[in-house]
């Protein structure tokens, strides 16, 4: 005997179906049942086997699935007391997102089996977002002995990348990348060249007014050319963390056309910030890696996403702890929280600025990381069979942020102080309604 969940009168947008109608949608034992018209009696009909049926009115919200993040901070092994994998879940569902990929760069490293299953069975405890493991490539994220990734795949990892050091070590890299596309697996790479990326803030003019060293656009170019070619050469699917610059946009869709398995993704607050607010702030709150960079790269960003250079928007959530923010610029760590802003910067400046359908949009958050982590068989879409998750937003819903409207325990966010529309009201998963009232 099971539980059904009916959601009623919502707007129902489902990017991979391509529909966005009026509808309800049921979930029966955590997965989807179907989409159409019900009644709680149709529902007992239907499914003989359910005893009861918890209906929730959707009316005036947009019923999407659960959104789908690849790139997330966990402080846990390490740093537990930044954000913990069961709080780091419970702040992604409070944002709409039901199914998340942590980073490696653990103390120690997400390198081994026994790590991989830790964050899965913390994941499990907490009982909110799925928390996955993006492994490292090479132990200890070194760019020297590579990773068992079979192994790793065995124990839950959904994609695999040394986060800010492949290019420490690129035979590492390229030996990587033959690796996973053995097992058909993506690498993903901060699309930075360390060598050049040793600045505070977008080098130019605003650098130089600051007083501050500047990071280069041409870092991120050069990273993506190099990591493409090896990909190239690997037959390796590549994923581009984190773009911010006019050229990655293009050197990634030189790539694209060339034949070479390359998907990116920008994160959120990188399509909000430009570098002379930097400046102007002086607030270590807009200090996130890569660097806000100029209003053209902005424009370049919006147009990769319109043309699908860009498939995938993250939250590029970091939490850093207040002392550590409190340093003087030069000093304090990168770093932004995003899971519970992204879904409002991605409506407020993408959708309401005629970029992108809402549906367009939403797709950027749900089927295509859910591809690109290979979770499409049970994630990112609303379908018969797949997990029950949904997001249940109001994309009218103006709120200001503030410290006090942030649940992770880090409020290092650059859109403090300023407002945002569309925000989560409720989260299905684990066949359960969560109300985020």
């Amino acid at each position: 005997m099971s539980k059904a969940i009916l959601v009623k009168g919502g707007r129902v947008i489902d990017p991979a179906s391509g529909h966005d109608a009026v509808a309800d949608v049921i979930v029966v034992g955590g997965k989807f049942a179907g989409v159409g018209q019900f009644s709680e009696r149709d529902v007992h009909k239907q499914f003989s086997h359910v005893i009861e049926v918890q209906t929730l009115d959707a009316g005036n919200l947009v019923v999407a699935p659960g959104l789908v993040d690849m790139r997330a901070h966990m402080g846990e092994p390490g740093h537990d007391s930044e954000e913990s994998i069961a709080h780091g879940a419970e702040v992604a569902m409070r944002g709409g997102f039901t199914t998340v990929a942590c980073l490696p760069d653990t103390e120690p490293a997400l390198d081994n089996v026994a790590a991989a299953l830790f964050v899965k069975r913390q994941s499990e405890k907490a009982g909110f977002a799925e928390v996955h493991p993006i492994c490292a490539l090479t132990k200890n994220r070194e760019g020297k002995e590579l990773t068992e990734i079979g192994q790793l795949i065995e124990a839950g990892a959904v994609a695999f990348g040394d986060e800010q050091r492949a290019t420490d070590e690129p035979g590492g890299l390229l030996r990587g990348m033959r690796y996973a596309a053995m097992f058909d697996r993506v690498v993903i790479e901060y699309a930075q060249d360390p060598g050049l990326a040793s600045g505070a803030m977008n080098a130019g003019y605003e650098a130089t007014l600051a007083g501050l060293p500047g990071i280069p656009s041409v870092s991120e170019e050069l990273a993506i050319a190099r990591a493409c070619m090896f990909a190239r050469e690997a037959g390796c699917h590549y994923h581009a963390a984190l773009l911010s610059t006019r050229n990655a946009v293009r050197a990634v869709k030189r790539a694209q056309k060339l034949g070479v398995s390359v998907t990116s993704e920008v994160c959120a607050h990188h399509l909000a910030f430009t570098d002379d607010v930097v400046r102007r702030a002086y607030d270590t709150h807009y200090k996130v890696f890569p660097p806000f960079r100029r209003s053209e790269d902005i424009g370049w960003l919006k147009r990769g996403l319109r043309e699908n250079v860009i498939s995938c928007i993250t939250s590029g959530h970091r939490p850093v702890p207040p002392q550590e923010k409190e340093l003087e610029f030069g000093r304090a760590p990168f770093g932004a929280v995003g899971l519970e802003t992204t879904l409002g910067a991605t409506i407020t400046h993408i959708v309401n600025t005629a970029e992108l359908s809402l549906s367009a949009a939403l797709a950027k958050l749900t089927v295509n990381p859910a591809r690109v982590l290979r979770l499409h068989d049970r994630k990112g879409a609303i379908a018969d069979g797949l997990d029950g998750d949904l997001c249940i937003f109001d994309p009218a819903h103006e709120w200001a942020v503030t410290p006090e409207a942030l649940s992770s325990h880090s409020k290092n966010s650059p859109f403090i102080g300023t407002k945002l529309q569309g925000r989560a009201k409720f989260v299905v998963t684990r066949g359960r309604v969560f109300d985020l009232a």
